[in-house]
């Protein structure tokens, strides 16, 4: 009977760790788990760590030869305060020194006395282009260090884009004020020039005229692309019902290199001394006037 029973609770105690061994197994599967992913999600750095949090630029587009400022935010993402906090613009990717950047109205060496733990600081860098830089996509390296209330030092380093987007390529070679004056053909014409004094080609170059009160033989144009250099003139013939001095728009349109529509204008005042529009006298004969002259004499 002993051996018996002995059977019997062998095999319910083999049951039973059947039943157990894939629950325990699934219990330090999970615990493994969460050891990983705690100290990951949880857990900042202890010790100050700082990093770039936002980029931005006044004035937004940056263009060969014009001045702006870099504006950057610092934040701290670590554990302890950050003292003493500085930044220094060491130089253009590829390049020993600044490359087409250089500084305004102070060095590359900027100072905070302290960012929070959790806080951020802005840095305004003050900077030029060359008049001469390409249009494209420039990385700057920045060093930033700092250090704890004990005086540990650290050392972050960082890089940041810059694009620098065409200036105003076209250009739009007119005079503020035309004064009308008749040619030999006896109409008021006026005449303009636009040219591409930019670093790239541009393209869909068009122009349109207008101004209240004013007539023109034509008030739009298509040129297409314009390659560096190149220049075109624009002529119109202009009629007014009465004298005066009329206010009138210039307009260029045009695609730069990034693909950009860029849009100038010009104002400009037309002045007429006298009425212009073509009469008999100052213009060719119609058909009606020219029958009377021939079959009955009338105004020879």
């Amino acid at each position: 009977m002993n051996t018996q029973r002995n059977g019997e609770i062998m095999k319910e105690r083999t049951k039973i760790e059947m039943k157990t061994k894939p629950l325990l197994s699934a219990l330090l599967v999970i615990i493994l788990l969460s050891l990983c992913f705690m100290p990951t999600a949880l857990a900042a750095p202890e010790q100050p760590l700082l990093q770039i949090s936002s980029v931005t630029f006044n004035p937004a587009t940056v263009s060969p030869g014009k001045e702006f400022k870099m504006v950057v935010t610092l934040t701290n993402h670590g554990d302890y305060d950050a003292h003493n906090v500085t930044l220094d613009v060491l130089s253009q990717s590829g390049a020993n020194d600044l490359g087409v950047f250089s500084m305004v109205g102070s060095g590359s060496h900027f100072y905070r006395e302290e960012i929070p733990s959790g806080e951020s600081a802005t840095i305004e860098i003050p900077m030029v282009t060359s008049p001469n830089a390409e249009a494209k996509n420039y990385n700057l390296n920045l060093q930033i260090n700092c250090e704890t209330s004990g005086g540990s030092v650290y050392n972050f380093t960082e890089t940041v884009g810059i694009v620098i987007n065409e200036s105003e390529s076209m250009s739009i070679i007119a005079p503020d004020r035309f004064v009308l004056a008749k040619n030999d053909k006896g109409v008021t014409p006026i005449n303009f020039e636009i040219a591409n004094f930019g670093s790239n080609p541009v393209r869909g170059v068009q122009v349109s005229v207008s101004a209240d009160g004013v007539d023109f033989s034509k008030d739009y144009q298509y040129y297409g692309t314009f390659e560096k250099d190149d220049n075109d003139d624009f002529s119109a013939d202009v009629t007014t019902s009465q004298s005066g001095e009329f206010p009138g728009k210039i307009s260029v349109k045009y695609m730069d290199s990034f693909n950009n529509e860029r849009v100038i204008e010009k104002n400009i005042t037309i002045v007429s001394e006298e009425a212009t529009t073509q009469t008999a006298e100052s213009g060719d004969e119609n058909f009606f006037q020219k029958f009377l002259r021939v079959v009955f004499g009338i105004g020879a």
